[in-house]
Order: C-alpha cells, then structure tokens, then sequence
C-alpha cells in the first residue's frame, strides 16, 4: 500500500487488492519485479515521455470487471493465474490441439487468464488498442462485428461498448470462456447485442459474407489448420470488409501449435486467402510471461478482387485515411 500511495497509485483500489494477494503467496523474485514495475516505472516512463497512469487506470477497470464477472475473492482469482503460469512453465513443448483443450481451453481458469492480460500485459493492451483504432476508424453506423477466439469477452465488449449501433458475435472452443462472455456482456450492458457460443474457427458457424469486422487476435497460432481458418474467416467477411488479426512471432507458449517468423509468412497467409494487406507492422513486448514480438495486420475483402503479384510489397502502414474514399473508413 505504500508503495502505491508513493506511485501515486492508491486510488486503483482493485488492482491494489489483488496485487496485495499476490504478494502474500509470491516468491521473493517476483515480489522484487512487481515492487520495481510499481514504484520506478511511472519515474522511467516519464523520462522517456510515457505516463503509466493510463495503463494503471486501464488495468483498474478491467480488474473490478475481472472481480464483478467471476464473483471470486481475490486468493481465489491469484490461484488461477498462477496454476496457469506454473503450466506454462512445466510444458516446454507445443501441445498437440486436443491436449491443449484438456488442460487449458477446458479449465475455469482460462478465462480469467484472458481477461486479466488486458490489465497489464503489454502486448494485450496493445492489442485491444488495435482493435480499438480499428473500430473507431471504421464508418459504418450500424456494422455486424465477430471475435474468433473471443476468450473473456472483453475485446467484443469493448466494441460494443464504443459503437451502440453494432452488434456481434464471439466465438471460442471453451465452453468456460463462452459462459464468462456472457456473463461480462450483462454486466457491461451490451447483453442484448451481444451472442456469444462454442465452436470451431474451421467450422465456422456463420453464413457468407455475415460480418463488416472480422477479429483474430491471438488465435491462428492455436489452431491446427490455419490455411483453413483463413478461408473460413474469408467466407463470412463482408465485400468491403476488415479483418484485423494479430498473432506472436516465434512464440513458445504450449498451447500455440504454429509458430510465424517474419512478417512475409503472415502476408502470404493473407494473400492466399484473397484478402489485400492494408496494413501489416510488428512491435516488440518485453512484459514477464509475454511473447516478446507481436504482428499487427489489417486486411480487407475488395468487392473486386486486386490480383497481386510477387512484387516488392511495403509493410509500412498506410494511413487509415486511405480508405476513406470507398466509404469503408472514415478520415
């Protein structure tokens, strides 16, 4: 509590109790790297013109959701988290698919997991960013939207929450995650626009050309078959529509059954599947736990299709901007 009152952080009062939880059943190790991030990470991000109070307000909000959705106490919430760490750590392997849904997709404690990477996992704040931009750059009034592998909810949630005229779906292949959205979606408010099920991003159970915004963070790399995703995920999207994808490079994570290593792999994904790259760029993430680079892609349906041949391809991004004269995306 000191310490966060010395951050000038003691207002976050859910993040503050479940760190307290944390600490009371840490090792040393970890209790120096959390008392470290909390006490010089807001004097260093300053020096290099960051503020850490709107990741800390980011993570306060999604905490007392975390809180309210699982109705757990905060040991509770603590023991999770860390049965899936421990997990991660005894697995030095890619599991095979089946296994990873026993052991991980299947357990109670998955989604909490997902949910609580968007409290302070960097490369997960900047995923929801993504999103974020992405939605709110897009000028569609009234837009259907789905999250594949929508884990906790909270990404759709989101969206939802910032567009009142949009409706989606999510879709996961555990069952806990599929509860937990929508219990998230009634507490958010956005129950009555929001359906959430199980069920297979390779068996997609959608009808063509079904949603304006298609959103694949963090999943192809889960799936056996991704060249079939990809096809999936190209038969519900809209003519005119956006895919916003993102996935780990050379990730070692066991539930993850594919592994990229550069930025072509992705574009070629995409290219194969009959979908122009708008924009396509990597970041790096350093955060414990966390893949350490990620790549951010935009892709969009054309209502007629650009043949693109093996030439010189940019990954800088485009402006958004750029698409606007075809109505899709404001300026």
């Amino acid at each position: 509590m000191a310490l966060f009152q010395r951050a000038g952080l003691a207002a976050h009062k859910s993040s503050l109790r479940l760190l307290e939880a944390y600490t009371s059943s840490a090792p040393l190790w970890e209790r120096t790297l959390l008392a470290a991030y909390v006490g010089l990470g807001p004097p260093i991000a300053r020096m290099f013109g960051g503020n850490t109070k709107t990741v800390w307000q980011q993570a306060e909000t999604i905490i007392e959701d975390l809180f309210a959705v699982s109705g757990l106490r905060a040991e509770a919430i603590v023991a999770a988290l860390r049965h899936y760490v421990q997990l991660k750590r005894e697995i030095d392997h890619h599991l095979p698919f089946e296994d990873a849904c026993e052991l991980i997709y299947a357990q109670r404690f998955y989604p909490l997991v997902t949910h609580f990477t968007f409290a302070l996992q960097s490369s997960a704040i900047a995923r929801m960013r993504f999103v974020q931009r992405i939605a709110a750059a897009m000028a569609f009034r009234h837009a259907t939207v789905v999250d594949l592998g929508c884990g906790s909810g909270a990404m759709l949630c989101n969206v939802l929450e910032s567009k009142p005229g949009w409706s989606g779906q999510g879709l996961d292949i555990s069952r806990e995650s599929v509860e937990y959205a929508r219990r998230l979606a009634t507490y958010k408010g956005v129950a009555n626009r929001a359906h959430f099920q199980q069920g297979s991003i390779a068996e997609l159970p959608f009808k063509d050309r079904s949603f304006d915004l298609v959103i694949a963070s963090e999943v192809v790399e889960h799936l056996p078959d991704v060249e079939k995703a990809f096809s999936e995920m190209t038969r519900v999207l809209a003519p005119g529509g956006f895919l916003a994808l993102t996935v780990p490079l050379e990730s070692h994570t066991p539930a993850h059954l594919n592994a990229l290593s550069s930025e072509l792999q992705l574009y070629e994904m995409f290219r194969r599947a009959g979908l122009k790259v708008k924009s396509l760029k990597s970041k790096w993430h350093l955060t414990f736990g966390d893949d350490r680079r990620h790549l951010f892609a935009v892709a969009q349906l054309e209502e007629q299709e650009e043949l693109v041949n093996d030439r010189f391809y940019s990954f800088a991004p485009p402006q958004m901007s750029s698409a606007a004269s075809s109505g899709i995306i404001s300026s």
